[in-house]
C-alpha cells in the first residue's frame, strides 16, 4: 500500500533513493510499504509574498507511471487546500504543465489554489 508522510530523519531515505548532499527543506516521502521509493523536496523562499520552490521530486526507478501521478497529486492536492502560496519549479519543465503550471521568467509557476487535478478528464477546478 502506497503512503505518503511527512519525513524529518532522512539521511537513510536520501541514500535509498539516491540523492546526494544534507537533508534541507520540507522533505515528504512516499511509502510502498515500508519502503521509500519517492522523495519531494521544497523550500519556502520571500520574495514579494513567500514561494514554495519544488526543489526534487525523485522516484525509483521500479516506480511506475500511475504510481508516480499518485503521488504528485497527493501533494499537489495537500498544497491546493491549504494556504494560498505561489509554487514554482526553477526551469521549464512540461510534466508540470498538465497541472496548470505556466512559463514566467524562465520558471513554472501557479497559485496553489489554481493547480488542475482534473487534467485526465479534461476538467479544470471552478
Amino acid at each position: 500500500m502506497l503512503t505518503v508522510r511527512f519525513e524529518t530523519d532522512l539521511s537513510a531515505i536520501y541514500r535509498t533513493l539516491g540523492i546526494e548532499g544534507e537533508p534541507f527543506g520540507s522533505n515528504f516521502v512516499m511509502y510502498d510499504g515500508d519502503k521509500p521509493v519517492a522523495l519531494w523536496r521544497m523550500k519556502i523562499v520571500l520574495e514579494d509574498m513567500p514561494v514554495g520552490v519544488i526543489e526534487s521530486v525523485r522516484f525509483l526507478d521500479t516506480v511506475d507511471e500511475d504510481d508516480r501521478t499518485f503521488f504528485m497529486h497527493a501533494m499537489f492536492f495537500k498544497l491546493s487546500e491549504g494556504s494560498p502560496i505561489r509554487l514554482r519549479v526553477e526551469g521549464e519543465r512540461d510534466e508540470y504543465r498538465k497541472f496548470g503550471f505556466q512559463l514566467v521568467d524562465g520558471n513554472m509557476e501557479i497559485n496553489s489554489t489554481d493547480i488542475n487535478l482534473h487534467y485526465r478528464c479534461g476538467g479544470y477546478r471552478e
